[in-house]
């Protein structure tokens, strides 16, 4: 092998090597060389059992990103345990209105707004057949921004998931004490089915509702009480054929006394005239006139009210109205 062939062949494996290393730096890095992808970090409260590197992160269901790394982080001061849980947001998940890529700074800034709007991360079930659990990110902005990391620009704050929310929920129910209640209702029942007290109690129930329609619609009280129902009715009618009778006549009382006034005021105009302004006579006529007005207005009230109350002849004044 010439000197030239050597130097040739050596090249070769050089450029060969420098490619097999460039191709893994790329693919180890997932092509983060060549691109502007964002990374954050989330703390979840619970498990994240299910939650898989390589996991998807969406938006509203589309996808965003994926998970990169999962940790296990301890604390020794108060031995405290938290699993923080790293994500990748492509850079083309980006995309400026008028078309054309964004830089990392204004993905960033463009993240940072979406916190502050209330973005939220949680783990959502991705599949029911293989249990697996992914990222999702949406808008809850009625909940707080509770930041853990030393570096809140590059962290996305999380929410319970509807699963760890209703795990809570059961966590709090007294189980025991529902258990211990249940046991206890279906042992007095298998003991009152077992003795034929519940037997007994519906053969009871069965006896008293028999009887009770019986009353009501076989015995003496029914027609009784129909009897009563009856002479109310009619004496309501009576009552409501004789009152405008009666309102009628007291209307015409009151128009003869209202004619007989107008006569006796007549006369007692023709006696002043006649005996005098103060004479006795005179003085008797009107207190007679006085007393027949009296009259007139009492007997115009007590009709008004008759046909206003017509019942009041058979209950009674009850009152003004």
């Amino acid at each position: 092998m010439t000197a030239s062939a050597q130097k040739t062949m050596v090249g070769a494996f050089v450029l060969g090597g420098v490619a097999l290393f460039t191709l893994g730096i790329i693919l180890l890095g997932g092509g983060r060389l060549f691109n502007n992808s964002l990374e954050y970090v989330l703390y979840f409260d619970g498990s994240v059992s299910g939650l898989s590197i390589g996991a998807p992160v969406v938006f509203r269901g589309v996808p965003m990103g994926n998970v990169t790394q999962i940790s296990l982080v301890a604390n020794a001061r108060d031995s405290n345990v938290t699993i923080p849980v790293t994500i990748r947001i492509d850079d083309k998940s980006f995309i400026r209105s008028g078309g054309g890529s964004l830089s990392e700074t204004a993905q960033a800034e463009i993240i940072h707004r979406m916190v502050e709007r209330g973005l939220r991360a949680r783990l959502q079930l991705g599949s029911l057949i293989t249990g697996q659990y992914k990222v999702e990110l949406d808008f809850f902005p009625n909940t707080p921004i509770n930041f853990r990391s030393s570096n809140p620009d590059s962290e996305i704050p999380t929410v319970p998931s509807p699963i760890d929310t209703l795990q809570r929920t059961f966590a709090r129910l007294p189980i025991d004490k529902m258990a211990d209640s249940i046991t206890t209702i279906l042992t007095n029942l298998t003991s009152a089915v077992g003795q034929g007290q519940l037997q007994k109690g519906i053969e009871s129930f069965t006896a008293t509702f028999d009887e009770i329609r019986k009353v009501v619609t076989e015995s003496e009280i029914r027609t009784a009480l129909e009897d009563v129902l009856g002479q109310v009715d009619g004496a309501t009618r009576a009552v409501t054929r004789e009152i405008p009778a009666a309102i009628n006549a007291f209307q015409q009382a009151l128009d003869s006394i209202s004619k007989a006034a107008q006569q006796i005021s007549k006369v007692s105009a023709s006696a002043e005239s006649a005996i005098g302004k103060d004479s006795p006579t005179m003085n008797d006529l009107r207190r007679l006139l006085r007393e027949a007005s009296t009259a007139a207005r009492s007997l115009r009230n007590f009709a008004d009210m008759l046909e206003r109350n017509p019942e009041a002849l058979l209950k009674g004044r009850q009152g003004n109205r």
